[in-house]
């Protein structure tokens, strides 16, 4: 009898008798392997595994309980505007009319668009988590694992050693600095897992001659320097330059070829980007905003209109000074890390890799120098204190790999010893993460406060900021747009005339003037006091503004300086007793009669905004060195038709939260 199955009986073959899909050679083949690969997974690697899961977990609970509403660092705003652009299919948020009015933090229009400062490398893998997941938290816990886990794998490259790669790798996962950025939308992290990846593909691609990890290096090269080009060329120089000249040798063009095809998808994006946002494939959208943004000694600038700053050589070695200081507690074993891997270097127990790897840090902190942003971060804004030395996160990675030697090494020699050393390195590293733990949570508090009493207010609302500079999402988050700016509450820069075309733009919410005081959440001791006062349009022939204001107690001195009507005057205040005057607005100008002072001879200024702005200034009796104590526009646009003027006034004030220096001038419709 033929056994064989017909043609139209053979699927019976393949089920069970229960109907299910029969498990076939190829299922048990891939189990088989998958059993194989575990078993070949060393004692070292599973500890990096559970190292990896933990900061994967650490960084999306932080993430979502310390950092609602995002860090100090404005840039993280800027990033999740990018990556929620990204989401929804456009490479640049759309501007709407007045788009001066919402133009997010350092942003720039160009036809009918903002321009973001960064690349979109980031913001892309952010993207593709909110398109999958609906949130950031799978982006973060990817590269929070993939930190530790390249960080082994680099080890077992440069050290040798399995049991030192897995030290390594707990050492950065320990790190306070990593815990801290694990969990933030910046790109410090980021980078520093590509830049691995980058030293992982060349040195695993030599050593075993395929092409794969170098195509890898190659790819992870490109999206690194379209990140931190400046960051890249130093950190890995010292690396390529060795293994094309030594590494590679008798096979140099074989390891360029394909180090090179990995680049080509990179560059290309990134040439393209450049083309769409600056209209040159050659410049970045970096200094589109500002041109005094950059590198070298001389004036700098963030945007247009902030200070003059200038940065020398004495600066700059200050500015590294302290990011240096700050990475000896942010790193995991703080000096004692430093400590052992200089004792590593001097006992030549790194290979000639290793010590490349150990020139680009030192490049790095070298170049720095030159570098303004991290003496902006350090001295003039002062958030390395709260997020970090985060400049200095490649200078990290050489601690934990050379201390990680070291520390192997040790264990050796002198068990006890190195049982306490490593204890203490923990014990610290563990306070400096409680304090930075709570100083956020202390920021975040504050920005909590102000969220909440904007979201007491009934219905969709349009809530107009007055801050210098004139960006949103600064100087808190709180204070951000969606790309579609849709949202329940939509916020706007006050640009004073262009004020009246915002309101005019949303008849159907009802305008609101968000005041912060003076510095707002910008360190802890910094005040976090905010009004929340509702708006109306005055239009008559001529209006009366009330204002009042008072200074605090010990002032020596103080003053308020009015700007409008093209000109600009000083009228003394007197400290010991608050200030009650009036302004009279009218089509001619400014009357400020009714302050009762005689202004000091005030500065003619070329403007067609006819809007106010007052200043108050005061001197306190300890230092005697003036201080601006607050400041407010006042809107103001003249009807020339009907002779008459309309004023944006605040009407009442509907919530007041945090402490500190509060928001002093007061103004009223007389």
């Amino acid at each position: 009898m033929d056994q064989r199955l017909e043609p139209s009986d053979r699927h019976l073959s393949d089920r069970r008798s229960d109907g299910r899909p029969a498990r076939g050679p190829g299922w048990r083949y891939s189990r088989a392997v998958l059993r194989s690969r575990l078993a070949a997974v060393s004692r070292p690697g599973w500890t990096v595994a559970v190292a990896a899961l933990l900061s994967a977990v650490a960084a999306v609970l932080i993430n979502q309980h310390l950092f609602p509403y995002l860090s100090i660092n404005n840039d993280e705003a800027l990033y999740r505007l990018q990556a929620q652009t990204l989401a929804g299919g456009d490479l640049f948020p759309s501007a709407p009319p007045s788009a001066e009015s919402y133009a997010p933090w350092l942003a720039t229009v160009v036809d009918g668009h903002y321009v973001l400062k960064y690349t979109p490398v980031i913001a892309g893998l952010l993207a593709l988590s909110l398109v999958i997941t609906g949130g950031t938290a799978a982006a973060l816990a990817f590269v929070a694992a993939a930190a530790v886990g390249v960080t082994y794998l680099v080890g077992i490259e440069l050290l040798n050693d399995r049991r030192a790669a897995a030290v390594a790798a707990w050492l950065l996962a320990l790190s306070p600095l990593t815990v801290l950025h694990s969990a933030m939308l910046l790109p410090y992290l980021p980078v520093l897992v590509l830049s691995e990846c980058v030293v992982l593909g060349l040195l695993r691609g030599l050593r075993t001659r395929h092409r794969p990890p170098l195509i890898g290096a190659g790819l992870a090269l490109g999206l690194a320097a379209a990140v931190r080009p400046y960051d890249t060329v130093l950190v890995l120089g010292p690396l390529v330059l060795w293994v094309v000249c030594r590494g590679a040798r008798g096979r140099r063009w074989w390891v360029l070829r394909w180090v090179g095809t990995g680049l080509v998808a990179p560059v290309a994006l990134l040439l393209s980007y450049n083309a769409a946002a600056t209209g040159s494939p050659f410049q970045l959208p970096f200094a589109l905003l500002e041109p005094d943004d950059k590198l070298g000694f001389g004036v700098r600038r963030l945007f247009p209109t902030d200070t003059a700053h200038r940065f020398g050589v004495a600066e700059g070695i200050a500015a590294i000074g302290d990011h240096l200081w700050l990475l000896g507690a942010w790193a995991c074993g703080g000096v004692l890390l430093a400590v052992l891997s200089a004792a590593t270097v001097a006992r030549r127990r790194l290979s000639a890799p290793a010590l490349t790897v150990g020139a680009g840090a030192l490049l790095l902190i070298v170049g720095y120098v030159g570098f303004w942003g991290a003496w902006n971060a350090a001295d003039l804004w002062g958030g390395t204190r709260y997020i970090g030395p985060f400049y200095l996160m490649p200078v990290l990675v050489t601690l934990v790999l050379f201390g990680a030697r070291g520390l192997v090494d040790m264990a050796s020699a002198w068990p006890r010893i190195t049982g306490l050393a490593a204890g203490a390195g923990l014990a610290l590293s563990a306070f400096v993460l409680v304090v930075a733990l709570q100083d956020n949570m202390t920021f975040t508090r504050r920005d909590r406060d102000l969220s909440n009493m904007i979201a007491t207010q009934a219905g969709p609302m349009l809530v107009i900021v007055p801050v210098d500079p004139a960006f949103l999402m600064h100087p808190t988050s709180v204070v951000s747009n969606s790309p579609t700016l849709d949202d329940r509450v939509l916020y706007a820069v006050s640009r004073g005339q262009s004020d009246f075309d915002v309101v005019a733009d949303h008849p159907d919410r009802p305008a609101y003037l968000l005041r912060l005081a003076i510095g707002y959440n910008r360190t802890l001791a910094s005040s976090s006091a905010a009004q929340l006062e509702r708006l109306r349009v005055v239009h008559s022939a001529s209006v009366d503004v009330g204002i009042t204001a008072s200074v605090p107690a010990g002032a020596r001195a103080a003053r308020i300086e009015v700007t409008g009507g093209g000109r600009r005057s000083s009228f003394p205040v007197n400290p010991d007793q608050p200030l009650v005057g009036r302004l009279t607005i009218s089509p001619d100008g400014v009357d400020t009669t009714g302050l009762g002072f005689r202004p000091k001879v005030g500065d003619v200024l070329a403007t067609k905004d006819r809007s106010v702005t007052l200043r108050l200034f005061y001197t306190p009796s300890a230092d005697g060195r003036e201080r601006l104590l607050d400041w407010t526009d006042l809107p103001v646009r003249v009807d020339s038709r009907q002779a008459a003027v309309r004023v944006l006034v605040p009407d009442s004030q509907v919530g007041a939260v945090g402490s500190g220096v509060t928001p002093t001038i007061r103004l009223s419709a007389g």
